[in-house]
C-alpha cells in the first residue's frame, strides 16, 4: 500500500487537471492544479472581497502593480463552485506558462445539470518563477501585441481592429488634470487605459467570460488600480465617466457613498450607457413622462431603478449642487452616505432649501437640461 500512496495522491489531484500525466515526478498540469485549488480555497468563498488579499501563490509582480490584483476573480459571486475545464501550456513546446480555464457555477447548481449555465468562466495563467509555479493575470499576455500610445499620464492600449485616436487621447489627459485640479485632489500618477471593441472584449482580456453579451454599450474601471476599460469605440480614448471614477477616488476614501452620487457625478462629467450627459437627461425625462410614478423620491428610495435612470438623476443633482456651491458641494454629495435620509439631509443643507422645494426644482432642472 505504501508504494501506491504517490499514485493515490496524483489521482486526487487529477480532478483538477485536464488529463492524466505520468505520476513519476508530478506533472506540471497536476502541480498547477494543486496550486489553483489551494488559491481558491484560500479565498474561503469570498472571491471579490479577497481579490486584493496578499498571496504567495500569486506572482509578486502583479501584486506590486495592482492593489486589487486578482482582476478576474473580482467578478466571482461569493460561494461560486469551480469546475476546471483545462490546464494546458500556452506554447505547446514550452513548459513555463500554462493557461488555467475554470467554469464557476452558482452555489447549489449541479455540474451534471446541463440546463444550468456557469455564472462565469475564468482564465488565469500559471508561470514558473524561480523554480516554482505561481498564478498570474491573463491581461498582460492578452494585450501584449496591442498598440500602445501615451498622452499625459495615461498609457493607452488599443485593440488590434481599432485605430489609436491621438486627439481623443489628448482630450482625455487634459480632462484628468483639470478634474483633479477642480476637486482639489492629486491627479493619478498613472492610468492604464484599454480601448476595446465592446464590453465583452474588455472582460475577455481580463480572463472573464459571462453568459450575457453586452456589446459596445459601456465600460468599467478599477479605480484602486488606476485602470480604465473602454468598450464603446465611439468614445474610445475619451471615456470620461470611467476616467472620473479614477480621478475622484481620493474623495471617496474612508467615506460612505451612494450609487446616486458615485455614479451620478461621473454621469454629470461624462455621460452614461453610451450617452453624453445631455442625452442621458433626455432619456431620463422621457422615462419620467412615460412613468408618472418615477420621481426623485422613488429613485432615491428604490432598489430596482434602472442604472441609467439613477445615474442621470444623480447627474442632475450634481449639476444643481455645482451651480449652488461649486466643486466643494459636489464633493460633499459624494461623501453623504448611502442611506436615503442622509442623502436628503445633505442635499437640503447644501442647496439651502427644504426637500419639497428640491424635488420640484430637480424636476425643473431635468426639463431644462433635456431641452438644451
Amino acid at each position: 500500500m505504501r508504494q501506491l500512496a504517490p499514485v493515490f495522491a496524483c489521482l486526487g489531484a487529477f480532478a483538477l487537471a485536464s488529463s492524466v500525466a505520468s505520476c513519476a515526478g508530478e506533472s506540471s498540469e497536476i502541480a498547477i492544479g494543486r496550486l489553483w485549488d489551494e488559491y481558491l480555497r484560500s479565498k474561503r468563498g469570498q472571491f471579490a472581497a479577497n481579490a486584493g488579499t496578499p498571496s504567495d501563490l500569486w506572482t509578486g509582480a502583479d501584486q506590486a502593480k495592482w492593489p486589487m490584483y486578482d482582476l478576474a476573480g473580482f467578478y466571482l459571486p461569493d460561494g461560486a463552485v469551480p469546475e476546471v475545464v483545462r490546464i494546458a501550456p500556452v506554447e505547446p513546446a514550452v513548459d513555463d506558462t500554462y493557461e488555467v480555464v475554470t467554469r464557476f457555477r452558482a452555489r447549489g447548481d449541479s455540474a451534471r445539470d446541463s440546463t444550468t449555465r456557469p455564472v462565469l468562466t475564468m482564465t488565469v495563467l500559471a508561470r514558473r518563477v524561480s523554480g516554482r509555479w505561481v498564478l498570474a493575470n491573463a491581461l498582460p499576455h492578452r494585450t501584449a501585441a496591442w498598440f500602445t500610445g501615451t498622452s499625459g499620464r495615461i498609457t493607452f492600449r488599443v485593440a488590434p481592429r481599432l485605430k489609436f485616436d491621438s486627439a481623443k487621447a489628448f482630450r482625455a489627459a487634459t480632462f484628468v488634470d483639470s478634474l483633479a485640479a477642480a476637486f482639489g485632489v492629486p491627479a493619478p500618477p498613472h492610468i492604464e487605459y484599454y480601448v476595446t471593441e465592446s464590453v465583452d472584449q474588455a472582460l475577455g482580456i481580463l480572463g472573464v467570460e459571462v453568459p450575457e453579451r453586452y456589446g459596445a454599450a459601456g465600460g468599467f474601471s478599477k479605480p484602486v488600480n488606476g485602470q480604465v476599460f473602454s468598450g464603446i469605440p465611439q468614445l474610445g480614448e475619451n471615456y470620461r465617466h470611467e476616467l472620473a471614477h479614477v480621478v475622484l477616488l481620493p474623495v471617496l476614501r474612508d467615506a460612505a457613498t451612494s450609487l446616486l452620487a458615485s455614479e451620478g457625478v461621473p454621469t454629470w462629467l461624462g455621460g452614461t450607457s453610451g450617452r453624453d450627459f445631455r442625452a442621458s437627461v433626455r432619456h431620463l425625462e422621457a422615462a419620467m413622462r412615460a412613468q408618472p410614478r418615477l420621481t426623485l423620491d422613488s429613485i432615491i428610495d428604490g432598489t430596482s431603478v434602472a442604472s441609467e435612470i439613477r445615474n442621470a438623476a444623480g447627474g442632475v443633482l450634481a449639476q444643481m449642487l455645482d451651480e449652488a456651491g461649486g466643486a466643494e458641494a459636489v464633493r460633499e454629495f459624494l461623501r453623504a452616505g448611502w442611506r436615503p435620509a442622509a442623502i436628503r439631509a445633505t442635499l437640503e443643507r447644501l442647496l439651502h432649501r427644504p426637500w419639497s422645494t428640491i424635488v420640484s426644482d430637480w424636476r425643473i432642472s431635468v426639463r431644462r437640461l433635456a431641452a438644451a
